[in-house]
Order: C-alpha cells, then sequence, then structure tokens
C-alpha cells in the first residue's frame, strides 16, 4: 500500500497559533509531542512502509516539510517529498503525486490522507485501510465515512447507497447542511461525514481522471512520458495551466465507481478552536487549558499560553489563545469566523498573518525579540555548516554580537572569525556573508536598524539552499 498525505494547507482558522507560514499540521495539537503531520506518518505503521509514503505540500514550506519528515522517516528520499510550485487546490496536486508512480506499481492501493487530522483510534483506523483495499482491489474509489455524534453543520455529508463488500455505493455527497438537515442526517445511519481521506488503485485513480476531469487529467497523464513530473521548471509550467479544483468536485461527485465505508476512529479535522475543544480532555470545569494558565469561576474554556500568564475571572464559552506576538479573544461558537479576522489581517499587511516570532530558516532559524519603527533586535540560530547567502541591505544596517559559538563573516572584501562576546557592524549597502563552519549551533544577536526595516530590503549575490522560496529577510 502506497499513502500520499496532503500537507499544503494554511489552518488560518487556528490563528494565532496557525501561521501561513507555520500551518497546523507543523504543530503539536494531538496526544503526542509530536506534529499532526508526524502523527499521520505514524498511524500508518504497520500496513505501509515508510519508503511507500509521499507527502505533498508547499513550496513556501520546503524546509520545515522536509525537517520533519526526516525526524520520522530517516532514510526519506527526494521524491518522497513533492512541492507544489501554487497552490490549486487537491485535484492537481493528487494527480500530480498519482502520475509520479511507477507503472509496476499499477495496481497497488494508494490512500489519500490530510496531514492535518487527529485520529484518536489508530487501530481502528488501520483496520479500516485494510477493509478499504479489499474494494480498491475491485476498482472501487473508497471514501472514509465518519459516523456522526453530533449535527455537525461544519462538515459535509455522505449519502450511502446499496451494500457493497464491507462498504456502500456513495449514493450522494451533501454540502455543509443547515441545522435542521443535520439533525435529520445525524438521526439516519444513511449519512456519515466527508473525513477526506481516499483510497483506490493507481490504476483506478488515473481511469477515473481522465473519465471524469479529462482536461486536468490530459496535463498530468499524457505528458508522462515525455515531461520529468520530479523537474521544478516543467511541473511549475504544469500547475500554472491547471484549474484550481479539489478532488471532491473534479472526480469524487463525477465517478460512479465510488463507495463508502463508514468507520469510528474518533476523528476530527481540528478545523476550528471549537473543534479542538470538543475533542480534548476538560477539568471538571470543563475547560481545556494548556500552558501557562491560572483560571477562576471560569467554565467550558479553552485556554492556551505558549510563554505569558495567563489568568481568568468569571467567564465561560470563550477562546483564549496567547503567542509571543498575538492574543485571541473570542465565543468558543464564533470560532469559525477567526478566518475573517486572519483575511483582515492580510488586506492590513500585517506580518502576524503570515510569520510567529520564531520563524525556520534553511540554515536554522530566527526569532524576532523586540520590535520598533526603527530598530529590530533578533536572535539568529545558524545550524553546523550551514550559512546565510551573501547579500546588502539598502535602508539599514546590522551589528551582530556572537552568543554561542564561532562566526564566519565576510563583510565587503574583510574576512573575519569571531568568537562569543565579539561583535562585527554591518553598515548599510555593504555586501556581508554569515556562517557557521563549527560543530555546534551558532548563536547570533543581530540588532537591524534603519529609516524602514521591510523583508523586502535585501539584494543577494548567489542562491542559498532554494530559489522556490521567498526567504524571510535573510
Amino acid at each position: 500500500m502506497i499513502a500520499m498525505i496532503l500537507a499544503g494547507g494554511s489552518g488560518t482558522r487556528l490563528w494565532p497559533y496557525s501561521r501561513t507560514m507555520s500551518p497546523k499540521q507543523f504543530l503539536n495539537l494531538g496526544s503526542s509531542h509530536e506534529s499532526l503531520l508526524q502523527d499521520t506518518c505514524r498511524r500508518l505503521d504497520p500496513i505501509v512502509p515508510p519508503e511507500k509514503i509521499v507527502v505533498i505540500g508547499s513550496a513556501t514550506h520546503e524546509f520545515e516539510l522536509r525537517q520533519q519528515m526526516e525526524q520520522v522517516i530517516p532514510n526519506l528520499k527526494a521524491h518522497q517529498v513533492l512541492l507544489e510550485p501554487q497552490a490549486k487546490n487537491t485535484a492537481p496536486a493528487l494527480l500530480w503525486g498519482i502520475s509520479t508512480l511507477k507503472n509496476v506499481e499499477a495496481d497497488e492501493p494508494v490512500v489519500i490522507l490530510a496531514a492535518d487530522h487527529l485520529i484518536q483510534a489508530p487501530d481502528r483506523f488501520q483496520e479500516a485501510l485494510l477493509q478499504a483495499q479489499q474494494l480498491a482491489d475491485e476498482g472501487f474509489i473508497v471514501t472514509f465515512g465518519i459516523k456522526p455524534d453530533r449535527p455537525e453543520t461544519g462538515y459535509g455529508y455522505i449519502c450511502a447507497g446499496e451494500p457493497c463488500g464491507p462498504g456502500f455505493k456513495v449514493e450522494k455527497f451533501l454540502e455543509k447542511p443547515s441545522q435542521e438537515r443535520a439533525e435529520k442526517f445525524v438521526a439516519s445511519s444513511q449519512y456519515t461525514w466527508n473525513a477526506g481521506i481516499f483510497m483506490a488503485s493507481v490504476r483506478t485513480w488515473k481511469q477515473e481522471f481522465a473519465s471524469c476531469a479529462p482536461e486536468l487529467a490530459k496535463l498530468f497523464l499524457e505528458e508522462e512520458t515525455s515531461t520529468d513530473l520530479l523537474n521544478d521548471e516543467e511541473v511549475s509550467k504544469l500547475f500554472e495551466k491547471s484549474p484550481n479544483i479539489s478532488v471532491d468536485y473534479a472526480v469524487m461527485e463525477r465517478s460512479n465507481r465510488v463507495t463508502v465505508l463508514p468507520v469510528e476512529m474518533g476523528w476530527s479535522d481540528l478545523g476550528s478552536w471549537e473543534s479542538i475543544y470538543q475533542v480534548s480532555e476538560k477539568d471538571e470545569n470543563g475547560n481545556v487549558l494548556r500552558g501557562n494558565v491560572i483560571s477562576h469561576e471560569t467554565s467550558n474554556s479553552l485556554i492556551f499560553s505558549t510563554k505569558k500568564l495567563v489568568t481568568s475571572i468569571g467567564v465561560e464559552n470563550l477562546v483564549i489563545v496567547e503567542t509571543d506576538d498575538a492574543l485571541l479573544v473570542c465565543d468558543l461558537s464564533r470560532s469559525q469566523d477567526v478566518k475573517h479576522l486572519v483575511d483582515t489581517l492580510k488586506e492590513s499587511d500585517r506580518h502576524e498573518y503570515k510569520f510567529h516570532t520564531r520563524v525556520l530558516r534553511p540554515w536554522g532559524s530566527a526569532t524576532t525579540l523586540l520590535e520598533n519603527s526603527v530598530y529590530r533586535v533578533r536572535l539568529l540560530e545558524i545550524e553546523p555548516g550551514r550559512y546565510i547567502s551573501r547579500q546588502r541591505h539598502r535602508h539599514r544596517s546590522e551589528h551582530w554580537v556572537i552568543v554561542r559559538g564561532a562566526a564566519d563573516v565576510i563583510r565587503g572584501q574583510e574576512t573575519h572569525i569571531l568568537s562569543e562576546n565579539e561583535s562585527i557592524h554591518i553598515p548599510r549597502t555593504v555586501t556581508h556573508r554569515l556562517s557557521n563552519s563549527g560543530k555546534i549551533s551558532l548563536q547570533v544577536l543581530e540588532i537591524q536598524q534603519g529609516e524602514y526595516l521591510g523583508f523586502d530590503d535585501v539584494e543577494r549575490f548567489e542562491e542559498s539552499y532554494s530559489n522556490r522560496v521567498q526567504d524571510f529577510d535573510h
């Protein structure tokens, strides 16, 4: 069995914990210490071998994606990470992934999973995979239907028809219903939630894409023999021509070979703070508390703190989420509306919708400690053997203080080796390069000062690691 994990989502409904450049699939929101993406990989054991797992994500998340995957699959191969050049929804991404598989794998089942879902009963999930394989081997597409335990209006539903092996033929897919319709669906055993988990053989996926979405299929399938589907430039051209469409609309709702397998496995798409509240263990007052939190006469609330002490008195039904640079307070029942708040931040060009104060980079990380209109203080952490590309800034100067390790610095035509407690000033317009040739992590306190501190004030003179990623300042 092959597994394809779709990991390109932005997770805006879980702001401020989830950001565009660090969305929920990379965060620890489940029951383990690992991220949702890593949990998704782990629960495939022992049915899917590590070398049969492929993750499809965004090029903007390349380094965090690779880093997390390598932690769970140490021998990760290059072809196991596919990076979308642009977001075109799930159908082009899935078809691209299917098209990269070898012809000898045509009869193997491929399960499609989202990277950011929670499954609290992995043993039942594994049982469902084996049941779904029976239907996939017979040429069907299988969708996992979650038996509903409440009239949820935020999910799509599947209406089951006549029995088919361990599942049922799909009679129809239904959009997110009204409260009244959702209550009727829950009362009937015919309806399940659409979990967005699908399985079919490689051959069936290709046949159904060709039948249901011929224009899209033509781009990827007819070019298989002539196009290098692992070449960034060629794949970018294919995505440029691709429609923006989900696999649900492109194939699932058009195919006559779709079956549904009803399952109970403690599933949630963690699509809002309210959904996290629903699946989390609560204290005696119905609260979900995480981090540095003290509450008094507080009930039925979710309160998360990443650093600061967060206190509450006499409140109920609230979401309170604190991060280094943002605080969210909203009614628990209105948490779906967080996406509208993020849209406002984006329209206002506020960096808080996109970045956390700590941002992972290919060379390490950069953490903003203090910032105003004329200066910014950051802690740079550069891993051994890594470097920041040679560059210059027109509107600001930089001052570096070595906190830990030894730094190799190029400033103009000069070369310097700096140790702990030593510093160097980089005037504006002077080219510079910072690297770590040592054996331990290099930590540098950076003070930026100037009339403009925008992240676009950088001119590079060499490529650093990947030309697919818009660099964060350095």
